[in-house]
């Protein structure tokens, strides 16, 4: 071994222990521990969106989903048209939902005719039109499927199956809340 391979053999090991000395448990490493306290450690902060993600939630006219993602992104409202080619999720929805399956984690209103179903995570006004319907929360106007659900229902389910929280509980084809 010639003396230019020894000095680099020598180089690399004491890298090697000067980076592992320096990846001990909360030092120069990201982790739960990590408080900020040492000049290394690796703190995680909130991004711009204020929410989990840290993402802009938008209010658009025209949402796009392609399976699971959602155009702009799931922290976002749709007024207007929204375009279903998967499972992707928006905030709100008013306007014309149509595709293949529509989430809405907090209120919807319109007209929602998608294949495989329609879940809403808090109000429902319009018209949903799927194989399922699921409104956690109170659903005014009408849903058609094989299956539908509403927390409170406040109109027609027309369905096999027809659930809801008041008035008759369960009811095949028909059922009516007031």
């Amino acid at each position: 071994m010639n003396f230019r391979n020894m000095i680099l053999a020598l180089s690399a090991m004491t890298a090697s222990v000067g980076i592992a000395a320096g990846f001990e448990a909360g030092k120069g490493v990201a982790n739960d521990l990590a408080t900020g306290a040492n000049q290394r450690d690796v703190t995680f902060v909130e991004r711009g969106g204020n929410n989990s993600y840290g993402w802009q939630s938008y209010d658009i006219v025209l949402g796009v989903t392609v399976l699971p993602w959602s155009i702009p992104n799931e922290e976002s409202s749709v007024y207007g048209l929204r375009l279903n080619l998967g499972w992707g999720a928006y905030v709100d929805t008013y306007g014309l939902d149509a595709g293949l399956f529509s989430n809405c984690s907090r209120d919807f209103g319109g007209i929602a005719a998608n294949f495989c179903g329609n879940l809403v995570g808090g109000t429902m006004g319009g018209i949903q039109v799927g194989a399922v319907n699921v409104v956690h929360g109170p659903a005014y106007g009408l849903q058609i499927a094989f299956v539908n659900f509403a927390e409170d229902l406040h109109g027609v389910q027309i369905g096999a199956l027809n659930f809801n929280n008041s008035g008759l509980r369960c009811f095949p084809i028909i059922n009516i809340g007031f």
